[in-house]
Formats: C-alpha cells, sequence, structure tokens
C-alpha cells in the first residue's frame, strides 16, 4: 500500500475534494495532511468542505512519504503531525522546507501544550492547531496561514486559561508556568535564575505564586497537577 493517499472527489462532484464551493476571488491551494491516522485524514477532508476557498488534499501517512510528496508536488500547505514514528519534528520540518521552500508548515498535534508551542516557535513554523480545535478555528488558522499570517501567539496564553477554568483559580503567567516547567525537570532555584536572568529571590516569588494560585502544598503538587493537564 502507498504510503501517500491523493483525495477523491466526494458526492457528485467531479473535481478535486474542495473545501466548499470555489469563491470568485479566492485561488485553489493545495494541502498536504501529514499524519499516521486514519481518522484525522478522515476528519480534515469533511471539515473543508466547509470552507469557500477550494483545496486539492494530499495525505501522507509517514515523514518520509511526505518529504517525497512535498519534493514532488510544491503544496501550499503541510498540516504536520508533530508525533511521527519515522523522523523527528524538527528533521521532517526542515527536510520539507529544504525540497518544498514555499510550504507553509502549520503543526498538528493532538493538543496544543506549552511545550508544542515552544518547539514551534523554535523551528519557525507558521501555525500551531490542536486536534482538538473547533471547525471555524481550524478554517480560521488555515485560511489566516494560506494568507501569510503566522499563527502561533494566542496557543500559550490559552492553554493556560483553559487549565485555569478546569481547576477553578487564577491563569498562571507564562513566567510562572515556565518556572514550574523548569522545576519539574529538576532545576533548582538557582538554577532557573542563571537561566532566564532574574535573581533566585524572584523565582522563588515567582514559585510561590504559582503554587498559591494551583493550591498546590508544594513543587511536586504542582507539577503533579500540570502534569494531569497536560502543561509540562
Amino acid at each position: 500500500m502507498s504510503d501517500v493517499l491523493t483525495a477523491e472527489p466526494v458526492g457528485p462532484s467531479n473535481g478535486p475534494l474542495a473545501m466548499g464551493m470555489p469563491g470568485p476571488q479566492l485561488r485553489r491551494v493545495t494541502m498536504l495532511l501529514v499524519d499516521e491516522q486514519p481518522i484525522a485524514q478522515l476528519g480534515v477532508s469533511l471539515i473543508t468542505r466547509d470552507s469557500p476557498r477550494p483545496c486539492r488534499l494530499l495525505w501522507a501517512d509517514s515523514g518520509s512519504a511526505a518529504i517525497e510528496t512535498a519534493r514532488r508536488e510544491r503544496p501550499d500547505l503541510v498540516l504536520l503531525d508533530p508525533s511521527l514514528g519515522d523522523v523527528t519534528l524538527e528533521a521532517a520540518v526542515r527536510r520539507i522546507g529544504a525540497v518544498s521552500p514555499g510550504s507553509r508548515i502549520i503543526l498538528f498535534p493532538a493538543h496544543v501544550t506549552p511545550s508544542i508551542h515552544e518547539e514551534a516557535a523554535q523551528l519557525g513554523v507558521h501555525g500551531l492547531l490542536g486536534k482538538d480545535a473547533s471547525t471555524n478555528q481550524f478554517l480560521s488558522t488555515v485560511e489566516a496561514v494560506t494568507r501569510g499570517e503566522r499563527m502561533l501567539e494566542d496557543e500559550q496564553g490559552d492553554a493556560l486559561r483553559r487549565a485555569a477554568a478546569k481547576l477553578n483559580c487564577a491563569p498562571l503567567t507564562p513566567r510562572e508556568h515556565e518556572i514550574i516547567r523548569r522545576a519539574a525537570r529538576g532545576e533548582s532555584n538557582a538554577e532557573i535564575a542563571s537561566a532566564i536572568f532574574l535573581a533566585p529571590t524572584t523565582v522563588k516569588s515567582y514559585v510561590q505564586s504559582a503554587l498559591g494560585k494551583l493550591e498546590a502544598r508544594n513543587r511536586v503538587e504542582a507539577v503533579f497537577k500540570l502534569a494531569e493537564l497536560r502543561l509540562l
């Protein structure tokens, strides 16, 4: 079985799978979905029908297949699952960019976590979209990236606000969250202070603030709560 699948027309249409009916001012885009799970392929094909922008949808179920398809097809967009089994995320982004420099890459994880957000920013991808996004969020992000925008900025704040709502507490600030994440790796206050250019007493104040918001008695309990919410 080939690692690369090309979307077939659905229903009475005889054209390529499209994001709804073509609008007069919207050019067709080619989107490459890179995901090992067939259910993700089906979901994206169904969601893209609700957009006014026509879309030729390609599928690849491995990193190596994605790189070859990107080289051959030069897609406008690449929707990339970061958990592929055959290549690392860094290698996939670098190699797709090398064979198809014009492709704009959107990371497509199961959940948007701060770690994924940080990696997306470091890799210089163009967007970040969780598989738990609504149809409207999916389409608006894809459309914005198609127009040349980067869609990364609000994901961390959104994740922290959602976590706070689940815990019924005030949201951590990005700095408080960063410090608790570093504490989860076993770093001391002095080590954290050195890494992020703060005084150790300032780091201690951030830790105490975070513990208070999370209603945690100590760092271990705070780390456990964040781990349960996939925020580490």
